[in-house]
């Protein structure tokens, strides 16, 4: 996404954090994804995570969230 004089600033600004980091095709819902993958992996629980995030069911942010392979081996670890 180009820079755009006038544009809106958010818009902007995020562009231009993606051309500094080389970061090509991230869009402010892939935040969302982001955001609540990692309540996820801190340790929220759910109910919390879709009321911070305005969701109106579970599933939403079942659909939204992932946690990594990293946080799925921690876990199992656990049960050792």
């Amino acid at each position: 996404m180009a820079k755009i004089p006038g544009g809106n600033p958010i818009k902007n600004e995020r562009a231009t954090a993606c051309k500094c980091a080389e970061i090509e095709d991230f869009t402010v819902h892939d935040w969302r994804h982001h955001w609540a993958s990692h309540c996820v992996m801190a340790g929220i629980d759910l109910i919390t995570i879709m009321n911070m995030g305005g969701w109106k069911s579970l599933r939403m942010v079942q659909r939204y969230s992932s946690v990594s392979v990293e946080h799925m081996r921690e876990s199992i670890n656990k049960l050792n």
